[in-house]
């Protein structure tokens, strides 16, 4: 049985989805809890390998086991067992050649900007906090030159092989004004590591006049010039998309 989660979570005191021996993960949290339920060894494959610090509320989890069970007894069961902060929303079984990385369309990523002098303690854990004056205008256009199929490189935040797929597609890269927050809502088929942060980043600096919007930039393939990575606690993955609304 091949079986797909959808798990939401506040990553703020994990060290990202993937599994290291540095300290708790996503991925170690709800692999030992779901091997305790099923008793035997599984192995997870996740839609998004998110960074510290960020969250979710829609990332994809498939794991295969020869056990059947009662699907719905499982996710009771997870959601007693799991810390707080992680939750499954959904769980189902799927076709036997599912792959959450691989068969995904497009990825949703959202991220939010509290410009307020004053933050709210609420917002500390999910929004970066600039209380800068911003020119909005400038940002969409900027935004609007990021949009289509093109090599990223200025965006990722790490040398790469030459033989690495750079080239993603930006389908969305919206910026919504909220009384004292912005929302931004990036959509592609795929992202570089910390390519999503970066977008935003790079918004913010052009918003406060740091840098000028370059229509170069991706041509360039110059990370230096893309301006500053946007903290990790403002992002939020969320949504996967299959080709399915019900995934």
């Amino acid at each position: 049985m091949n079986i797909q989660l959808i798990i939401a979570y506040d990553g703020t005191h994990f060290l990202g989805w993937q599994k290291t021996s540095d300290g708790p993960t996503i991925e170690g949290t709800l692999q030992q809890v779901l091997e305790q339920i099923y008793q035997e060894p599984l192995l997870l494959q996740a839609a998004s390998r998110t960074d510290r610090g960020v969250h979710a509320t829609g990332q994809v989890v498939s794991y295969r086991t020869k056990k059947e069970r009662d699907l719905k007894k499982i996710q009771f069961s997870l959601n007693q067992m799991l810390p707080p902060t992680i939750r499954i929303r959904a769980i189902k079984e799927v076709a036997d050649d599912f792959h959450p990385t691989l068969d995904a369309i497009e990825k949703e990523y959202h991220y939010f900007v509290t410009t307020s002098l004053i933050q709210s303690p609420f917002d500390r854990c999910f929004a970066w906090h600039c209380y800068y004056p911003f020119d909005l205008e400038k940002m969409k256009q900027a935004a609007s030159s990021l949009l289509g199929t093109c090599n990223f490189s200025a965006f990722c935040n790490v040398s790469v092989s030459q033989s690495q797929e750079k080239v993603c597609t930006i389908k969305a890269l919206d910026i919504i004004q909220q009384e004292e927050r912005l929302k931004m809502i990036i959509k592609g088929n795929r992202f570089l590591y910390k390519m999503a942060r970066n977008l935003v980043g790079y918004l913010i600096d052009i918003g406060r006049g740091k840098i000028q919007n370059d229509q170069t930039l991706l041509k360039k393939q110059d990370r230096k010039l893309s301006g500053i990575t946007a903290p990790a606690h403002g992002l939020i993955l969320k949504y996967v998309n299959y080709g399915d609304p019900q995934n």
